[in-house]
């Protein structure tokens, strides 16, 4: 039994936390609260409890702004999003940082680098990000980013916005060279933009 008193059954964990993407949905929906440190500590949950997170403030304003005009939201929209959330934060390869000391040897992780470029992404207003795919080319590491828009919300400058802060949060992040940052929209989601 974890900590939080629920029973860990036969489903698939998150990173080494030891918890289930149910039982992170339900950490959530507490407000994180009683902290669990198996959660907390691992970088897989954490960007996957985060992920929820925005997704689940997002949901809330779509809600809030439009519950007379789009009716009930959609649940399997949602839950599309969700499992390429959750199919991302998985670790990936470690991509080595250079390192001045030789006894030491730092990496990051091709999933730390898409959590960085959703993170940057999902900052812009009236976007949600759905799929991050890096592909590393003799140290250059190229990017392309599908988001959903809010309806109405003006494309073209949404989209260099992303492809903008995605940049800048990857040249902070990553060890190799950012070279193109494609940014595809491919949905829209309910909702006037203001």
């Amino acid at each position: 039994m974890h900590d939080d008193g629920i029973e860990p059954d036969d489903a698939e964990t998150v990173g080494g936390s030891g918890h289930t993407l149910e039982q992170l949905s339900a950490y959530v929906d507490r407000d994180r609260m009683p902290r669990i440190a198996a959660i907390e500590e691992d970088a897989e949950a954490r960007a996957l409890v985060e992920s929820m997170e925005r997704l689940g403030g997002l949901a809330r304003t779509m809600a809030d702004e439009d519950a007379a005009a789009a009716g009930p939201g959609d649940d399997q929209w949602l839950d599309q999003l969700l499992g390429i959330i959750r199919s991302e934060v998985r670790a990936g390869r470690d991509l080595p940082i250079e390192d001045t000391d030789e006894l030491t040897s730092t990496t990051i992780t091709e999933g730390a680098l898409r959590e960085v470029a959703r993170t940057a992404g999902d900052s812009v207003d009236d976007v949600l990000v759905g799929r991050v795919h890096l592909a590393e080319h003799d140290g250059v590491l190229d990017v392309r980013v599908t988001v959903a828009v809010r309806f109405g919300a003006p494309v073209v400058p949404i989209a260099e916005d992303v492809r903008t802060e995605v940049h800048r949060a990857l040249v902070s992040h990553s060890p190799l060279t950012i070279g193109t940052v494609d940014v595809v929209v491919d949905d829209v989601f309910p909702g006037s933009a203001p």
